[in-house]
């Protein structure tokens, strides 16, 4: 079954966006991550405090607050690889993952984040644009945004885009390989924090779905004034539209829609997280990274239920990717593009 008929799907059509209200569950859905990533957190203060990087570990103080003492202490904490919920790629497209990817690397993999992934109020709104059969694609993170004074200068050459700062211009079908050209893959965007214009909620450019995929230029040592893979800014003709919202909200895209985010410029940090779903049976576009069915009316028994045999799968792919596979970066743009120059 395909449902043509939702109000939402149709928005999502013609505007290639749509922000839905009152989704998600405090007590729920986000109460749980918060309380997971908090412990993670203090856990990794108190290794940092134990190495005589941080002065405290901060523990009193709420996940914000403290993450931010912390980063005034220790500016190149790699907090944002540590808190993933993904294994890290490289952004270059020059590297084999083995460069990246290594025994030690570690992601989050706990029950809270497993839940919300399969939460079943997200389901019911994913199930109106993509049906009932539903994969959870791999392409996934956290991101947890720092006040942008406090980061060190040139973080953004360090860290892939947008994981501490603000995100460049891009395409979510522009960072996957070209077997998921024909994925009907949809975009998830969950805020744990408020996100405004103040602090770096997302930005959509309207109706830019219906160009199908534009050119992303991609950084080389050659062209550092890119900041990872984007869509040059100044190829974003259409009205770009902040879209801020509060916990509980979420925000629907298209594979096809422009986006980015600003820059967050208060005092605490700006919170969210990034999903992919698409339809059973459909390439993922990440072939060395572990998705699940989420979903299925027509096979139940097939559903993953447990955030352990969740584990299980990324803890296996990380296996195989250190051990025996090499690959290059997850990238289908020419970094020799003479239209990048």
């Amino acid at each position: 079954m395909v449902i043509t008929n939702s109000p939402l799907k149709e928005q999502l059509q013609e505007s290639g966006y749509v922000v839905a209200k009152g989704i998600l569950s405090e007590n729920l859905d986000l109460e749980p991550v918060r309380k997971e990533y908090k412990n993670v957190l203090n856990q990794l203060a108190k290794k940092w405090h134990a190495e005589q990087k941080i002065q405290s570990t901060y523990e009193a103080l709420p996940i914000g607050k403290q993450l931010v003492k912390i980063l005034s202490d220790y500016p190149d904490a790699p907090y944002y690889e540590d808190l993933d919920i993904t294994l890290p790629k490289t952004i270059d497209g020059i590297k084999d993952a083995k460069d990246t990817i290594q025994n030690e690397t570690i992601m989050q993999t706990g029950p809270a984040i497993f839940n919300l992934l399969t939460s079943p109020r997200l389901l019911d709104v994913i199930e109106e644009f993509i049906g009932p059969e539903i994969y959870s694609n791999p392409v996934q993170h956290v991101r947890i945004k720092p006040p942008f004074n406090i980061l060190p200068k040139g973080i953004e050459n360090k860290v892939p885009a947008g994981l501490v700062t603000r995100a460049q211009w891009h395409q979510d079908q522009g960072v996957v390989l070209t077997e998921a050209d024909n994925t009907e893959m949809l975009t998830v965007w969950i805020p744990i924090t408020k996100a405004t214009t103040e602090n770096g909620c997302l930005v959509v450019a309207n109706k830019s779905h219906n160009d199908g995929l534009v050119l992303h230029c991609m950084r080389t040592s050659e062209r550092p004034q890119w900041k990872g893979i984007e869509i040059p800014e100044k190829n974003i003709k259409e009205a770009k539209i902040p879209l801020e919202v509060k916990p509980g909200d979420v925000i629907f895209l298209t594979k096809f829609t422009k986006h980015s985010s600003l820059q967050n410029n208060t005092n605490d940090i700006r919170w969210s997280f990034d999903l992919r779903y698409q339809p059973t049976g459909q390439p993922t576009g990440r072939p060395y990274f572990p998705g699940f069915v989420a979903r299925s009316r027509n096979n139940p028994e097939s559903e993953l239920k447990d955030h352990k045999e969740w584990r299980k799968l990324w803890m296996d792919a990380k296996e195989n990717l250190v051990n025996n596979v090499k690959y290059k970066d997850f990238n289908r743009w020419d970094p020799k593009d003479r239209r990048c120059a």
